[in-house]
């Protein structure tokens, strides 16, 4: 079957059940016994850090964890199995049955962009963050260090994963995968001495950048730079002041050397947003961007001309080039450290991956 977790306990008759387990619902799905027309990319409401919120602070902690953390380590090996399960047979249907949220909108992009199979990986021993929690959704973070199974020289990267369920005896998904950068590290988090996180209420007022307004600040940044209203929120790099310079430049550069308009806008998303107290009094926050670029040709200069479009929208659009207007739609996945409110550091991007996942043509 290849490559998949080696779990510290159960065994491979549990892994082989949640495998099977998820194909027979994705069999039932098939053959039209299910009702849920939505489907788990739904958004489940507003952004929430998760649990019950209280005003402006943490979100209800509870004596008893909703999940323990060996149950925590057991449902994260075994959706990494279930997931090298799908990869391995090509089956996006299933690996779409273990998603939710923001990774529900980028799995057809992984499974439909790939040159022959999607990616699978070897995966490490992780680092568990679960936030006891007293209400629902439920839901814990993993670190977890992620090989190329197909290119075993490759550096391998940490992954930064989000499990959630909406309530106890329904089944996890994968609902956020990101990537942390190479030279970064994830902080400590501030955990009690049993080993679980506290979660944020999605208004926590003690960091420096809410929850609930965390996306809507860095869109903003993305895309109007050091003259944004938010300036010295977030600390410039690539994923903040670094799109605004390369929006610039390629609205210069499509103007001037092809006939088009460009633009490129950054969008918070109604996926729920999750957040981990850290010792130093700050968070770790885990939330979505959308990117839409759009290009169209300049009247009477543009008309006729083609330039081919980027390599990731390729596999929804038929047309490998632009001749009239092109729409591509990035959905990205973060993970930031925002400091304590009255802390002088901004916040910075610790993790970043994203996905083209909509297009259109006219």
């Amino acid at each position: 079957m290849g490559p998949a977790v080696i779990g510290r306990e159960g065994g491979v008759d549990r892994l082989l059940r949640r495998a099977l387990a998820a194909l027979a619902v994705l069999l039932a799905a098939v053959a039209g016994c299910t009702a849920d027309g939505a489907g788990h990319g739904a958004a489940t409401g507003s952004p929430s850090a998760g649990g019950t919120a209280t005003a402006g602070g943490a979100a209800d902690q509870a004596d008893e964890p909703a999940v323990t953390l060996r149950e925590a380590a057991r449902e994260l090996e075994e959706l990494l199995a279930a997931d090298d399960v799908a990869r391995a047979s090509g089956e996006e249907r299933l690996a779409l049955e273990l998603a939710r949220d923001g990774q529900h909108a980028v799995t057809p992009a992984i499974y439909r962009s790939a040159d022959l199979a999607p990616p699978r990986y070897v995966w490490g021993r992780p680092t568990l963050l679960v936030p006891r929690l007293s209400g629902s959704p439920h839901w814990f973070a993993a670190l977890v260090e992620r090989r190329e199974a197909d290119n075993p020289r490759a550096r391998p990267r940490t992954a930064v994963l989000m499990l959630v369920r909406d309530a106890e005896h329904v089944p996890w998904r994968l609902a956020f995968s990101s990537l942390l950068d190479e030279d970064r590290e994830v902080p400590p988090v501030a955990l009690d001495e049993e080993g679980y996180a506290t979660a944020l209420a999605p208004r926590d007022e003690s960091i420096k950048i809410s929850p609930h307004l965390i996306g809507a600040v860095h869109a903003t940044i993305a895309e109007e730079g050091t003259v944004a209203f938010a300036k010295g929120l977030f600390a410039p790099g690539p994923y903040t002041t670094g799109y605004y310079t390369e929006i610039t430049e390629s609205r210069r550069l499509a103007k001037e050397r092809d006939c088009m308009n460009y633009d490129s806008i950054f969008a918070a998303t109604t996926y729920p947003v999750h957040a981990l107290r850290l010792e130093n009094g700050g968070a770790l926050v885990f939330y979505s961007l959308n990117r839409t670029t759009t290009w169209h040709p300049v009247l009477k200069c543009g008309e006729g001309r083609r330039l081919e479009i980027p390599e990731g929208a390729r596999w929804l659009l038929s047309d490998p080039s632009i001749v009239a207007q092109r729409q591509i739609v990035e959905t990205q996945q973060y993970v930031s450290v925002v400091p304590a409110k009255n802390a002088a550091a901004p916040a910075e991007v610790i993790a970043f991956d994203g996905f083209v996942t909509k297009a259109s043509a006219r």
